[in-house]
């Protein structure tokens, strides 16, 4: 039997608006009765639902399932696309509900050269539509849910085995998990846990399938995504430590540096167009 994909799910969009340089929000806490995303395109925004808090920035979209005590704070003036959708799938009739596929909280999307052009192209829709303008924005919020999911699926798409090896399941399933929460705050430890295995064992059978140790693998994800925020945006680093998962700017410094062999300042300020 064909397991689910994230792509057999299409978003509709049952309300829409744009907020350009949003300083604070009216309510802190708030709930949706459908499903929500906060498509972040400018500034910074820290949340908390759920199992999920951090901070947001261009690139990441939050997704915030129905029901859901919805905790956020304006941390830069924020631009972004305020979504709620409803699903359907392409192989079914009527809605459906993928909550127990759907990933929740933050999430990336890599591309941020097609994002950005989405979002332009959003922008320039009136926010009352009729319905072929309502069409062009569902086609946009589609390209932007189906960029995310080419960037996922399937795995072994994007993280090339070592040496021609094959990773097996376990391990295929410990590199989703670490992508997924790269961006929050969490333990190696804890994927190993849910793997029922050691750190050690872990690090080792994941440097066999992908000849980089579980560290190693985060701290790429991580320093990419400083990386572009470092050329794409005005954050300061504090933030941009937030927005990829570290504490502040003191430690992601450190790591950048020694990667980049240059601090992340003097990064901005020589690869900036």
């Amino acid at each position: 039997m064909k397991s689910e994909l994230l792509s057999d799910y299409m978003p509709t969009i049952t309300y829409y608006d744009y907020w350009e340089r949003k300083e604070r929000f009216l309510l802190f806490e708030d709930r949706y009765t459908d499903w929500t995303w906060f498509a972040i395109e400018e500034g910074a925004i820290y949340y908390e639902f759920d199992d999920h808090k951090g901070t947001a920035s261009f690139g990441d979209l939050l997704v915030c399932p129905p029901g859901t005590d919805f905790h956020r704070v304006v941390v830069e003036p924020a631009s972004f696309h305020f979504i709620h959708v409803k699903w359907s799938h392409e192989k079914e009739s009527g809605i459906a509900d993928p909550a127990d596929l759907l990933p929740t909280g933050k999430i990336t999307v890599r591309d941020t050269l097609r994002l950005s052009a989405n979002y332009a192209c959003l922008r320039s829709l009136p926010i009352v539509t009729r319905l072929p303008q309502s069409n062009r924005r569902n086609h946009y919020i589609r390209d932007l849910w189906y960029t995310y999911c080419s960037e996922e699926e399937p795995a072994e798409i994007h993280t090339i085995p070592f040496r021609n090896r094959k990773a097996d399941s376990p391990m295929k399933e410990a590199e989703k998990k670490i992508r997924h929460s790269a961006f929050e705050s969490f333990e190696l430890r804890d994927v190993a846990e849910e793997l029922g295995m050691s750190p050690a064992k872990l690090t080792k059978r994941f440097k066999a399938s992908f000849g980089l140790t579980p560290s190693e693998y985060l701290t790429g994800l991580r320093l990419e995504k400083a990386r572009s925020l470092l050329l794409e945006t005005y954050l300061t680093l504090d933030q941009i430590a937030q927005c990829c998962g570290y504490e502040n700017g003191f430690y992601l410094s450190r790591i950048f540096t020694k990667q980049y062999r240059m601090p992340p300042s003097e990064y901005r300020k020589s690869y900036r167009v």
